[in-house]
């Protein structure tokens, strides 16, 4: 019995160490520990890039993407909604005000963020200003409305590009098996693609966020992925997922003609 208990904690011992040669090469034991514990409490995946760790200025900084907040959110009993609003001048992007409300709670948290502050001078941003910018208020908001499971922890959106998440290295043959493991475990849930590629701004703004709400993820330009069938939107759901991904990264915006 003694030799099957070693075994077993020799065979988790050298699937964590392939795990942080992997995905955490640059942090020391300390730093390791207090990411693993972050991933524990968090319950976000690192070997899918749900949440990483990078060093900046010598210091450790935990990452993930604003759909690591909202799944946070969404599973959260006490979470009871979000509200998004834009502020312009002209047709200038001015701010934009997350609300996120709480059972347990009178007043929602607000998270305002500013197009001075958090704008980028990136592709992205430039044909998506109000979503990456709605994602930077989400982000502020969800964080003060969970800080006791989010405090300390910062969106890519947010912060400056030198924050997203780096290459690696080959990938170990033991951490290989682990990510096939965790795609057949995603694909036996059925996932469920919206395109949304063809909306109208006003309408598209409605549907991202009844999408992202519902615990769905964004996986490309205006294409998310729900481990559900959300029957509201059962007419975005497309019939040709390997067409969709194949083109779901070009970021021209569809013009209104077509």
């Amino acid at each position: 019995m003694n030799d099957i208990v070693k075994k077993s904690d020799n065979k988790a011992l050298q699937m964590l160490e392939a795990l942080r040669k992997t995905i955490a090469p640059d942090l020391n034991d300390g730093e390791f520990n207090l990411f693993a514990e972050t991933c524990k409490a968090t319950g976000l995946n690192p070997v899918t890039k749900e949440v990483w760790a990078i060093k900046a200025g010598g210091r450790l900084q935990i990452m993930t993407g604003i759909n690591g907040f909202l799944r946070i959110a969404n599973s959260h009993p006490a979470f009871d909604g979000i509200e998004v609003e834009f502020e312009r001048d002209g047709k200038n992007l001015v701010s934009a005000t997350a609300k996120v409300h709480r059972k347990d709670r009178k007043f929602p948290a607000v998270g305002v963020a500013y197009m001075s502050e958090y704008g980028k001078p990136s592709p992205i941003w430039r044909q998506m200003p109000s979503v990456m910018l709605r994602k930077c208020a989400l982000s502020l908001a969800i964080r003060e409305a969970f800080i006791q499971e989010l405090g300390g922890l910062y969106t890519v959106e947010e912060m400056p590009s030198q924050f997203e998440p780096q290459p690696t290295g080959p990938v170990d043959p033991v951490v290989e098996k682990l990510q096939e493991v965790i795609q057949q475990v995603e694909e036996s849930k059925g996932p469920v693609l919206y395109d949304l590629r063809n909306l109208a701004e006003e309408p598209y703004i409605k549907s991202e966020a009844y999408l992202l709400n519902n615990g769905a993820e964004e996986i490309g330009y205006r294409v998310f992925k729900s481990s559900r069938k959300l029957n509201k939107l059962s007419s975005l759901i497309t019939d040709k997922p390997e067409e969709l991904l194949k083109a779901n990264f070009d970021l021209e915006e569809p013009n209104d003609g077509e």
